[in-house]
């Protein structure tokens, strides 16, 4: 892991908490116009803070995203080209670079950036990137009865649902914070496994919402049988919202009754949406809008105007570690590849980039296989996806805002093929892309989820069980 020299970071910096839940829409939220569920501290991030609308991640899935965000740079750039593989440490991290500036770091929840271990114990040392309190395991989504590590092999578990004891770890740790001699501030960061599939929760949450009242959008197919799994699978997806949006609440109310509002920065994020039956898909790794888009808020009333709306494209994945360093004044490192939206924040409506650059790496084998490698670019016009040999996908996003009309087979828009090809041939040649980078399966230590179902019923056996 590179580092940079040691750095005291004086006191009146900001805190820095993200709330990361995995795999959650841009759309499923309440303040986003859904008028079936019920997300109220969720709206109230949005309402106090500043809201991206056109938050899109360019790599939706897992690892690339988590790496992305960690360094700023693209999956070409970071080596995580798929899912399960482990990150390379000779780059700059941004926990590492906020550690080095006095930062108490803490991090909870899934990690997923250690290989394809479940659970997975992530060691003590650099292979946790700066985080020096860690709270985790590597890969995996068991919400009841999970395992998780602290600073030895020794697993732990709860019989409380994962989000709910993971707050309260995420609690402990900015309380024991705040009793710091030298007054440091944190940079603290969740990673709820809901909504991600497996859709458990209990069954106050489950039941919550009906599927006879869920709304679903036409790029469901319109036949009986689809529409009504889309709308089973959505209503239990609402509840698992709904659970991270009750754990939400009770980290702004430890906000609010420590008086920290005006100190922390709040980033409410997700690495990427889920399908949920539109173009008669489900979950994640596809250029649609129900996969790319993603919410993001970010919530600091000292510095920043509550209720403003940025309508500028963004790419949090790649865009959040610049943005995130020029707030506090830190050095950028060179090698970042994204662009600080921090003019956003602060009123600009200048947008900071023309597009999100959407991406699906080579992967021959295994159970994520994907023998076509994809690019595209989507701006607020247009969302244009090629493979190796030619376009496959275009869009018009103001016209077709469900992207249900492809146009790539049409001659009247080969001018518009042509400048968005442009477009994106300039971007991988300045990020250095290429058409056979690729994920070589199976990655070290790789389980199956029948293997880690089995691991973590071994790992029960011997479990401590915390509250």
């Amino acid at each position: 892991m590179k580092t940079n020299q040691q750095y005291r970071t004086p006191t009146g910096y900001p805190n820095i908490l993200i709330i990361y839940p995995d795999q959650m829409r841009g759309d499923c939220l309440s303040y986003a116009g859904n008028p079936c569920i019920k997300t109220p501290h969720i709206d109230r991030l949005a309402y106090e803070g500043v809201l991206f609308e056109n938050a899109f991640t360019s790599f939706p899935l897992c690892s690339p995203f988590r790496a992305s965000f960690f360094t700023g740079k693209y999956a070409q750039a970071t080596g995580i080209y798929a899912n399960h593989y482990t990150i390379p440490l000779d780059q700059d991290f941004l926990p590492q670079i906020f550690r080095e500036h006095g930062y108490q770091t803490g991090y909870f929840g899934k990690w997923h950036l250690d290989g394809g271990k479940i659970p997975g114990f992530v060691p003590p040392g650099e292979r946790r990137l700066g985080f020096d309190h860690f709270i985790g395991f590597n890969r995996g989504h068991h919400y009841f009865g999970s395992v998780y590590y602290k600073d030895t092999h020794q697993p732990y578990t709860s019989r409380r649902y994962e989000p709910d004891y993971q707050t309260d770890q995420l609690i402990d740790f900015m309380e024991g914070c705040q009793a710091d001699p030298g007054g440091r501030p944190f940079f603290a960061m969740i990673n709820y496994g809901p909504p991600h599939p497996p859709l458990e929760a209990s069954e106050n949450y489950l039941g919550l919402y009906s599927p006879e009242e869920v709304p679903i959008l036409d790029p469901v197919p319109e036949d009986a049988a689809s529409r009504w799994a889309a709308r089973e699978f959505l209503a239990k997806y609402y509840g698992l919202i709904t659970c991270v949006d009750h754990n939400v609440g009770r980290l702004l109310g430890w906000l609010d009754r420590r008086n920290l509002v005006d100190d922390t920065v709040v980033i409410f994020v997700s690495d990427h949406g889920e399908l949920a039956g539109e173009h008669g898909r489900y979950a994640k790794k596809n250029y649609h809008r129900a996969a790319m888009h993603v919410p993001l808020i970010i919530r600091n009333p000292k510095r920043f105007p509550a209720g403003r709306i940025v309508r500028s494209i963004v790419d949090p994945s790649v865009d959040s570690m610049p943005t995130l360093l020029e707030l506090c004044g830190f050095p950028i490192p060179e090698s970042v590849q994204g662009v600080s939206y921090l003019s956003h924040l602060e009123g600009s409506d200048i947008p900071t980039r023309k597009a999100v650059y959407y991406k699906i790496l080579l992967e021959m084998e295994g159970p994520e296989r994907y023998p076509v490698p994809e690019r595209g670019v989507r701006s607020l016009e247009w969302l244009y996806v090629r493979d190796r040999g030619s376009p496959i996908a275009l869009y018009d996003l103001k016209e077709d805002p469900h992207e249900m009309n492809n146009l790539a087979g049409s001659m009247g828009y080969l001018d518009v093929i042509s400048k968005l090809d442009n477009l994106l041939v300039d971007h991988m040649v300045r990020t250095a892309d290429d058409w056979d980078l690729g994920a070589v399966f199976p990655p070290h230590d790789y389980h199956t989820y029948d293997q880690g179902d089995r691991n973590v019923a071994s790992l029960l056996e011997h479990a401590i069980i915390e509250p």
